[in-house]
C-alpha cells in the first residue's frame, strides 16, 4: 500500500500525471511546428507516441536503482546521449557513403526501444526526408 492506495492505482495515477504533464510540451512543439511552418508532416504521431511510452520506459529503468538520484542522473545522461548524439551520429552514417549506411541501419535497431532516440531520429528523418 502506498499512501493507502493499491499499487494499480498508484502507478496508474502517475502514468496518468507524467503523461498530462508530458503533453504540455509536445503541444507547444506541435503549435511551434505548424507557426513556423516546418515541412515535417504527421510530426504530431511522433509526439503522440512519445507522451505514452515514454513513462513506462522511465518507470521500468527505475527499478534497476535503489537511489533516486543515481537513477535520475543515468536517466539524464542515457537521454542526452540518445537523444541528441545517437539520432546525429546515425544521420551522418547516412548519408557518407554506402557501408555507413549499412552500419547505421544496424546500430539504428539497437535504440529503437529508447523513446527519446525514437522521436529525436524520427523528427530528423521526417525532416530530411530528401537527404536520407
Amino acid at each position: 500500500m502506498v499512501s493507502g492506495s493499491s499499487l494499480t492505482a498508484y502507478w496508474m495515477g502517475n502514468y496518468i500525471a507524467d503523461i498530462i504533464f508530458q503533453a504540455i510540451p509536445a503541444v507547444v512543439g506541435i503549435i511551434g511546428v505548424n507557426v513556423f511552418d516546418i515541412d515535417v508532416p504527421k510530426v504530431w504521431a511522433l509526439f503522440f507516441v512519445t507522451i505514452f511510452a515514454n513513462p513506462a520506459f522511465i518507470y521500468f529503468f527505475s527499478f534497476f536503482f535503489d537511489k533516486d538520484e543515481a537513477g535520475s542522473l543515468i536517466i539524464k545522461m542515457l537521454y542526452m546521449i540518445l537523444g541528441i548524439i545517437a539520432p546525429i551520429v546515425i544521420s551522418i552514417l547516412q548519408v557518407v557513403n554506402e557501408h555507413t549506411i549499412h552500419i547505421a541501419n544496424i546500430m539504428r535497431w539497437f535504440f529503437y526501444p529508447f523513446p527519446i532516440y525514437s522521436l529525436t531520429f524520427g523528427y530528423m528523418s521526417i525532416a530530411n526526408r530528401s537527404v536520407i
